[in-house]
């Protein structure tokens, strides 16, 4: 495993234990604050402000969801994540994730699921 690989996988890691304990901090912490998510079937959410308020909504109604980190591809500061998420509700796809490398070390900047069960 690369560097960079094993600096994602342990941030994902930490990143799925945040919401499983429905700590809204550590639900938003791997985040840039420019980040765009676009949830399945859903409209993009751009920076991090309108992440964390769909985040507080999610786990403060007991929502949660894991993400599974299959595949991660490096180039010169930048990464792409592939995996598959599961949420609690049913819901199932595959995501797609962009990492950038900044001062205070591994960002999330772009995050896109697709729904395919449930």
């Amino acid at each position: 495993m690369t560097p960079v690989e094993g600096a994602i996988r342990t941030a994902r890691l930490h990143w799925n234990a945040a919401i499983a304990a429905g700590d809204f901090e550590g639900a938003v912490g791997p985040i840039s604050r420019d980040c765009v998510l676009v949830p399945a079937g859903g409209e993009p959410l751009v920076g991090r402000l309108a992440i964390a308020r769909a985040w507080r909504r999610l786990l403060a109604g007991g929502g949660r969801f894991v993400r599974e980190v299959e595949r991660i591809e490096a180039g010169e500061g930048v990464a792409a994540e592939i995996g598959r998420w599961r949420s609690d509700g049913g819901l199932a796809g595959v995501y797609l994730a962009e990492w950038r490398e900044v001062g205070e070390g591994w960002r999330c900047s772009r995050e896109l699921y697709v729904g395919l069960e449930g």
